[in-house]
């Protein structure tokens, strides 16, 4: 007797089924990894060891209550210099004297962690307050070679005086000096003398209050008095600077640039990730889209497959 028509093997259209779900896993392993890994910009998370330092190169925006006046907004600037740096740092300088700027010459821990994943700049100036990015950007434009790899950046800083009364300063100075414990905390930082007061000043990357503490903590012991009477005041008068609460975290990745780009601060490179995130999220959309268009194509296909007539073999008949 006729049974009928063949249907296709089940062995391809599980095979094409395995290959559309392989398929999707890839696309989705490949989201969802670079939905894990920490984009330009992103805000990198603080451990509970790194909220025990003070400056960590890196790590995440410690605990700053003393802020203010006594955290600055500033535009710094960072060579990568293929040239002599002491000669390009000339050069800066004179252009920025051309332009009635400051430079100043700052610890690269003011640079945020994407920039010092790609290495430590030879050169980190941080320019006079109220300078911008494109003011610095102008200093590099025909300062050297146009391959020198640049950061334009506005970034934190820690704009800090600590005071201590003392009938002799220049011996507490001296004293504080060879102890270390401000060298230990702050790296570099000045001293100024005024009657019967020592002041120490820092600019530089946001202190814990940690540091701060452990600074007044050294100062006083020196001094023979309480923490307490350690003031701590902002090291530039006049301003508002900024209220710590109300910050957004920094970015984590700074863009490099080479003498003929154009600059980018946080703000700026905040939103790139953001914009890559939802062009990754649509791509993988229509990607899944098709591969499942595919899948059902191919299932409708085999199942409506019939083996043509002519390949249809008869029953043999019994044989009187």
């Amino acid at each position: 007797m006729f049974h009928g028509p063949r249907r296709a093997p089940a062995a391809p259209l599980l095979l094409a089924l395995l290959c559309v779900g392989l398929l999707s896993s890839a696309v989705l392993s490949g989201c969802t990894a670079g939905a894990s890994a920490s984009p330009p910009g992103g805000s990198p998370t603080a451990t509970a060891a790194e909220d025990d330092v003070g400056v960590d190169i890196g790590n995440g925006r410690p605990t700053v209550s003393f802020d203010g006046p006594m955290v600055r907004r500033r535009v710094v600037l960072a060579v990568e210099a293929d040239a002599d740096p002491p000669a390009l740092r000339a050069r800066l300088e004179q252009r920025a004297s051309a332009a009635q700027l400051v430079l100043a010459d700052i610890s690269p821990d003011v640079l945020p962690a994407g920039v010092l994943e790609q290495g430590v700049p030879q050169l980190t100036e941080l320019l006079s307050m109220g300078a911008t990015e494109d003011q610095a950007r102008t200093l590099l434009s025909s300062t050297g070679p146009t391959n020198d790899q640049y950061f334009v950046l506005s970034v934190l800083v820690h704009d800090l005086r600590f005071a201590v009364s003392s009938a002799d300063p220049v011996a507490l100075a001296d004293a504080i000096a060879r102890e270390g414990i401000l060298s230990d905390a702050l790296g570099n930082y000045g001293t100024t003398v005024d009657a019967n007061t020592l002041n120490v000043t820092y600019l530089g990357a946001l202190l814990g209050d940690d540091v701060v503490n452990a600074v007044r903590n050294g100062m006083a012991r020196a001094a023979g008095l309480t923490a307490d009477q350690v003031r701590v005041t902002a090291g530039t008068l006049g301003g508002a600077g900024v209220d710590m609460a109300t910050e957004p975290e920094p970015a984590q990745v700074a863009i490099a640039e080479n003498g003929s780009g154009h600059g980018h601060d946080a703000t700026a490179a905040t939103a790139a990730p953001t914009q890559l995130s939802v062009n990754v999220r649509l791509l993988y959309g229509i990607g899944l889209a098709i591969l499942l268009l595919a899948s059902a194509t191919i299932v409708l296909w085999a199942t409506r497959r019939r083996v043509p007539a002519s390949e249809i073999e008869p029953e043999p008949r019994d044989r009187e």
